[in-house]
Order: C-alpha cells, then sequence, then structure tokens
C-alpha cells in the first residue's frame, strides 16, 4: 500500500494485514509507526469465503490526539440476503497511543457502510445501526436512538451532522452535540453535506455553499460526474472530486485554490478532515489501467490500487 496525505494529524494506514497510526505521512520507506495492531485476532477480514463475497467496512477515528477508535466492521454476503443490514456485530476498540494498548472493547451492532462510525465533539462519536442515530462517549455509554436512516456524515470539527438519504428518505440537519434537530432537506433535492460554519449542497451537479448567515455561492467545481463526491475541509474550504483525475479545492468565496492528481476512484473515495480544518487526506481504490482492462467485467473486486 502506498500512502498519500495532504497533511494529517496522524496518517491512519490500512494495510492487509495491519492497521498502523503514523505520526506522518510521506512516501514508503516512511517513518517508523507509532503504534500498530493487528486486527484479524478481533475479526478483521482478510481473505474471501469459498462462495461468498465478504466486504469489509472498518473505519477510524481520532477520539484524541492519543485515542483511536477503530470499528472493524465486517460482513459476509450469502446467496440471498437484505443489502441493508447492522448484522453480524462489529467490535469497536478503543487503542491509547502512548501507553500501546487497547483500553475497552464493545461488540455492537453497526450499519453496514462505511463511515457509520464518526467523531464528533468532545472525544465522543456517532454510532448508526438499524435503531437509529446514538451519541456515544469514549467509555462507549450511548444515549438513546434517533430513528434515521443513514448515511452519516460528520463535520470535520463534529459540530454538525446529517443522517438520512437512504431509500429516498429526507436529510436531517442535527446538532452535534445533541442531535437536536435543526432544518430538513427533501431527497436529492438539494443533497446536504454539513459544515461547521454552514452547508454545501449539491444539486443538478452543481455545488453551492451556504455560510451561516450568507447567501447561496457556487462554486466552480468542473467536470462532476452523476454523483459529484463533496466533503468541507473547513469553514473556509470544500474539496470536490471533479473528476476520475482531479480532486479541487476551493474556498467559500467562490475561487478555486489547488487541485490535486488522484490515482484511482473506482469507489466513491473518502475526504476526511482533522478537527482542527488545518490538514486533510483522501482515500483512492480502483483499478491500474492494464487491470481495468483484463478485468472489465469486475468480477473478483480486487482492484490493486489503494492509497490513502
Amino acid at each position: 500500500m502506498s500512502n498519500f496525505c495532504h497533511t494529517t494529524r496522524g496518517a491512519v494506514c490500512f494495510g492487509v494485514l495491519t492497521v498502523c497510526v503514523l505520526v506522518a505521512c510521506r512516501q514508503s520507506p516512511g517513518p517508523s509507526p507509532t503504534f500498530r495492531v493487528d486486527l484479524r485476532p478481533y475479526g478483521f477480514v482478510t481473505e474471501k469465503a469459498p462462495g461468498k463475497i465478504a466486504a469489509n467496512f472498518t473505519d477510524l477515528n481520532f477520539l484524541s490526539d492519543d485515542l483511536v477508535l477503530a470499528t472493524v466492521n465486517n460482513r459476509v454476503f450469502g446467496p440471498v440476503e437484505r443489502a441493508d443490514s447492522d448484522q453480524p456485530p462489529s467490535k469497536l476498540l478503543l487503542f491509547e497511543i502512548s501507553g500501546k494498548r487497547l483500553l475497552k472493547n464493545l461488540d455492537t451492532p453497526v450499519e453496514k457502510h462505511a463511515e457509520s462510525v464518526k467523531a464528533v465533539q468532545d472525544g465522543r462519536f456517532a454510532m448508526l445501526n438499524e435503531s437509529g442515530l446514538r451519541l456515544c462517549s469514549r467509555d462507549f455509554e450511548c444515549g438513546p436512538p434517533l430513528p434515521t436512516h443513514g448515511p452519516l456524515l460528520v463535520s470535520p470539527a463534529g459540530t454538525r451532522i446529517v443522517v438520512g438519504g437512504d431509500g429516498q428518505t429526507e436529510q436531517r440537519l442535527l446538532d452535534g452535540a445533541t442531535l437536536t434537530e435543526l432544518a430538513r432537506f427533501p431527497w436529492r433535492n438539494p443533497s446536504a453535506v454539513p459544515c461547521d460554519g454552514g452547508m454545501v449542497f449539491i444539486k443538478d451537479r452543481t455545488v453551492f455553499v451556504r455560510p451561516l448567515g450568507e447567501p447561496d455561492r457556487q462554486l466552480p467545481f468542473e467536470g462532476f460526474d452523476f454523483h459529484p463526491e463533496v466533503r468541507c475541509i473547513n469553514q473556509n474550504s470544500v474539496a470536490g472530486f471533479e473528476s476520475d483525475k482531479v480532486l479541487a479545492v476551493a474556498n467559500v468565496n467562490g475561487t478555486v485554490l489547488f487541485r490535486v492528481p488522484v490515482q484511482a476512484r473506482w469507489e466513491m473515495p473518502d475526504v476526511l478532515a482533522s478537527a482542527s480544518g488545518n490538514r486533510f487526506c483522501f482515500h483512492e481504490q480502483g483499478y491500474t489501467a492494464w487491470n481495468s482492462f483484463v478485468n472489465f467485467l469486475d468480477i473478483d473486486h480486487g482492484r490493486p490500487v489503494r492509497t490513502a
């Protein structure tokens, strides 16, 4: 696995056998990991089950500079099963980096989608499952569920949450500290993305930013496909994939600040920002040009390009 980061408070690199929390991002050989743990004993899937399709939605979140929450979230699909589910239970693992130890663990239902567990404010995290959305402490004490559909989107500092949209449901804007509902938006008209200082809306492949107390402004992103992937980096900047090859970053005033080459974008890539808003990174996954040619039917899902 190669690594690419646009600075991040800690690079999180998913290996085939291990998950490593690094103190910096740079090309291999890179620095020695500050902390390394093999997640296979906790249920991390590395091999396909014969005749079945294995899906891995494992996530990492920084709850503080010294606490990393790993969510080992796997699923194996049989011949006939529901597409949406929070079973089998996932495993929440809270690691202390400085002490190089596991502090707490919990088996609990988690929606079988990426980013179903996201850090919010004050060392807490939001967790989505079939019962709804909960806010949980670092001691794994969770409040009552707020019934809702996914997906789960959280602003960089965790002050605002957007849930809903799956199954053509409304999206709901929630306060990140209390889950108090702040607004509702019709399904895909437009699609809403939370920012700490406002909102971003996507309508007809056009992106608008709405800073708090200010009118909408169109952002000059170009060449979006049918489903743009846009995330807020901080109160002043928004990142969006203009194509399979380019990630653009614009400020809320409507100016593109810079563009970053993208190696592969087969599936929706993540744009992950630090809580401070000073750093971000993104994940890529896809085929090389030759591998895409020889496996044009996408039978094995074995995409060799996986970078962060």
